[in-house]
């Protein structure tokens, strides 16, 4: 076997909502900043995280106004005049978009008034393979005064459409300080499997989680490595629900086979839950789970021995961070990874996992096995893997850098003292 010398331990509102309720700082000489949030906090996914755990942290420091898009995806013709007006008309200082589509309404607030233009952008945001997408995007980039990006994956996409280097600033995502986890006992086990029918005792429990589509792997591993583990491994995939927006279906007779294609990734749509379904009734070991809750997530984490995030290059999609990684190595969790796009920027080798080629199905089972046959090593592991993300991706440590730029963005509209 290739890998003998390879020992991974000893690598150390149908609605647009204006909240008004944030006003921590009402001074008249304070700067406004203005937060435009497509992906609103309700729906699920890293980026509905971050943005709302980011306007959460920094409204105690600065003076936000949050314009928030609470309808269906279809709802650019209505959300973007209201952004424009909301982002134009309250004196701000900054406007902040929470993604690359938000931010096409940023050349206009540019014509019309002065604040400072940030724009976070994440991955498929910004590789969209939309034609007439692509090339609002590039006049939006332009625009912009900053681009936040959560990898270097992403910073480079943003580059190959014109971002300027002293434009992009990469800013990882962020984890809680205090992550919910509980001890691996009797008590943890007998709740799973009351809820789920699994007795995960004695079992050696491999852990992903994220939506079941392609570009995530799940089908890939269960056919090029879990098959080869032993009968003590079993490995669980958590994913939400699958849905097709209905303005999606509705308008399918009417689209192009490519458009509705890239339609559905770009909502999260294009799924391999058919295939997930068909692979758990065919392997015992496995367990596909839709919907779960977040309690139950937190619980499978803590009996889990290894996140694994197989992921694979798609066409016209990618993993712009991969925050779910540091969820779970914050939560000691260490994890084995495909080494592409943006989750080289989360998972850091030998740190809080180990990343392997696309493809390399003998490595990631050599890790996965290697990890596994020395109990003690792997809590030793998972403490350090543990402390590490918690130091590097706090959400004290990363937001600091967002209001560290904020604040020299907006130095000119500081009162002199």
């Amino acid at each position: 076997m290739p890998y003998l010398n390879f020992n991974p331990f000893h690598l150390y509102r149908e609605t647009i909502k204006f909240d008004k309720s944030a006003d921590s700082r009402s001074s008249a000489n304070d700067p406004r900043i203005i937060f435009l949030i497509r992906k609103n906090p309700r729906t699920i996914g890293g980026i509905q995280t971050h943005n709302s755990t980011l306007y959460s942290a920094l409204s105690s420091r600065f003076n936000i106004k949050r314009v928030s898009w609470d309808g269906p995806e279809w709802g650019v013709p209505l959300y973007f005049p209201v952004f424009y007006f909301k982002a134009t008309r309250n004196g701000a200082g900054l406007v902040y978009c929470d993604d690359a589509v938000t931010s096409l309404v940023a050349p206009r607030i540019r014509r019309a008034s002065g604040p400072k233009l940030v724009a976070a952008m994440h991955g498929l945001d910004v590789i969209l393979p939309i034609d007439w997408y692509q090339k609002r995007l590039r006049a939006a980039i332009k625009s912009l005064d900053k681009i936040i990006c959560l990898s270097r994956a992403t910073a480079a996409e943003v580059k190959r459409r014109g971002g300027r280097e002293d434009q992009v600033e990469i800013i990882p995502g962020a984890v809680d300080e205090n992550p919910t986890g509980f001890a691996r006992d009797d008590t943890l086990y007998d709740k799973i499997n009351g809820m789920l029918g699994i007795d995960l005792r004695s079992k050696k429990v491999l852990i992903s989680v994220g939506r079941c589509v392609k570009r995530k792997g799940f089908d890939g591993f269960v056919k090029r490595v879990f098959h080869r583990l032993s009968d003590e491994y079993v490995y669980i995939i958590v994913s939400p629900e699958p849905r097709t927006p209905m303005w999606i279906k509705t308008l399918r007779p009417f689209l192009g086979r490519k458009l509705h294609h890239n339609l559905l990734l770009a909502s999260g749509a294009y799924t391999m839950h058919s295939d997930l379904k068909r692979l758990s009734r065919d392997h015992e070991r496995l367990f596909y789970l839709n919907g779960v809750s977040e309690e139950m997530r937190d619980l499978l984490f803590s009996a889990g021995d290894l996140f694994i995030m197989p992921n694979r290059t798609v066409e016209g999609d990618m993993e712009g961070f991969g925050l779910v990684a540091l969820e779970a190595a914050s939560r000691g969790l260490p994890v084995v990874a495909t080494a592409i796009e943006g989750i080289s920027d989360a998972v850091i080798e030998g740190r809080n996992g180990f990343c392997v080629e696309e493809n390399d199905w003998q490595k990631m089972t050599y890790i996965i096995e290697t990890m596994t046959s020395d109990r003690r090593e792997l809590e030793q592991f998972k403490i350090r893997a543990r402390e590490f993300t918690l130091a590097n991706y706090s959400r004290e440590k990363v937001f600091g850098r967002y209001a560290q730029l904020f604040d020299n963005l907006m130095s000119p509209f500081q009162p002199q003292l």
